[in-house]
C-alpha cells in the first residue's frame, strides 16, 4: 500500500471520526435536555402530589364538617362523619364511615339507615356548593325514605331549607305520590303535582 493510498484511508476515518464526534455531542445534547423534561416533570409531579394531598386535608375538613352538622341538626345521638383519602394503585380512594363515641360505624351496616340518607344528603350538597361555576341545582328522589321518627322528619326539612338558603342551592324533590311526604309537602316553596294520562304528562301547581 503506498503512501498516497494510506492517505487517503486516514482522511475516511477521521472524516468518519468528525462525524461520530458530531453524532456524540448532538446525543449528549438530546440527553441533557431528556434529563431536564424528566427533572422537570419529577418537580411537577412532587407539587401536584402535595397540592392534592393539600386539597384533600381541605376536602375531608369540609365534607366531614357538612355531614356532621346534618347528621347532628337531625339526630339526637351525638355522630361525628369521617372521610379518609388514600393512594391504592397510583389513583385516590376515599373511605367514609361514621363515629359514635370515638368508634367507626359504617353508614350502610347503620340501624334503619335514616342517617345514612341524611349524610348522601349532606355530602352531596357539600359537593355542589364548591361548584362555583355552576347553578346550583340538587335532585332528589325519594329522599329520607328510611328516616324514622316525626321529630326528625321535621328536622330534615328545615336541614333543607338552611341549605337551600346559605349555599343557595336549588333542591327539587320527587316523591311518589302514594309515599309523598306532607312534611316535604308543607316545607316545599312550590309543589307540582304530576299526573300521567295516556302517556301524556299533565303538571298543575298546588
Amino acid at each position: 500500500m503506498n503512501l498516497r493510498k494510506l492517505r487517503k484511508k486516514l482522511d475516511s476515518r477521521l472524516s468518519e471520526r468528525d462525524y461520530i464526534k458530531k453524532e456524540v455531542t448532538g446525543l449528549k445534547r438530546e440527553i441533557s435536555a431528556i434529563n431536564k423534561r424528566i427533572l422537570n416533570k419529577e418537580k411537577a409531579y412532587i407539587f401536584l402530589k402535595e397540592v392534592t394531598a393539600e386539597t384533600q386535608k381541605q376536602l375531608e375538613f369540609n365534607l366531614n364538617d357538612m355531614v356532621a352538622t346534618g347528621l347532628n341538626s337531625v339526630f339526637d345521638t351525638k355522630y361525628d362523619f369521617d372521610t379518609h383519602f388514600e393512594i391504592k394503585r397510583d389513583r385516590p380512594e376515599c373511605t367514609m364511615s361514621f363515629k359514635k363515641k370515638g368508634k367507626l360505624i359504617d353508614p350502610l351496616a347503620f340501624s334503619g339507615l335514616g342517617a345514612a340518607d341524611v349524610a348522601a344528603f349532606s355530602l352531596r350538597a357539600a359537593s355542589l356548593s364548591m361548584a362555583e361555576k355552576y347553578r346550583r341545582i340538587l335532585f332528589l328522589d325519594e329522599p329520607f325514605q328510611r328516616l324514622k321518627g316525626e321529630k326528625e322528619n321535621k328536622r330534615v326539612i328545615e336541614l333543607m331549607q338552611t341549605i337551600s338558603q346559605k349555599l343557595n342551592i336549588q333542591i327539587i324533590c320527587v316523591n311518589d305520590e302514594r309515599a309523598a311526604r306532607e312534611d316535604i309537602i308543607d316545607g316545599a316553596d312550590r309543589v307540582f303535582h304530576v299526573e300521567q294520562f295516556n302517556n301524556i304528562s299533565k303538571v298543575r301547581v298546588l
